[in-house]
């Protein structure tokens, strides 16, 4: 019985020890802003940005993120009508990527 007690704890802890860990995932956001010739332009360059931003803070970490949500909210109008500009916040959860 003993012997039987010992070797499920050594099978139990060897299988802890061997799983891969589990890999956490950050809650990531950048904000940027952009403009362009009309509202589509000026609104489609700040999710630009922000995706950009967002990627390039994740690489910095060695993540990679998934699932990003890109919110926009309208900044400025120029008087005769030339420029719109957006600015724009991407999120999404970022993590490393497992080891091959």
């Amino acid at each position: 019985m003993r012997l039987a007690l010992v070797l499920a704890l050594a099978l139990t802890a060897g299988a802890a020890l061997s799983a891969p860990p589990a890999l956490a995932a950050t809650y990531r956001s950048a904000t940027s802003s952009g403009w362009g010739p009309s509202p589509q332009a000026g609104k489609t360059a700040a999710e630009g940005n922000a995706r950009t931003a967002l990627n390039q803070q994740a690489a910095a970490a060695g993540e990679v993120c998934s699932g990003v949500s890109v919110t926009t909210r309208h900044l400025y109008t120029a008087p005769d009508g030339s420029a719109w500009i957006y600015e724009a916040t991407a999120s999404g959860y970022c993590v490393a990527p497992a080891p091959l």
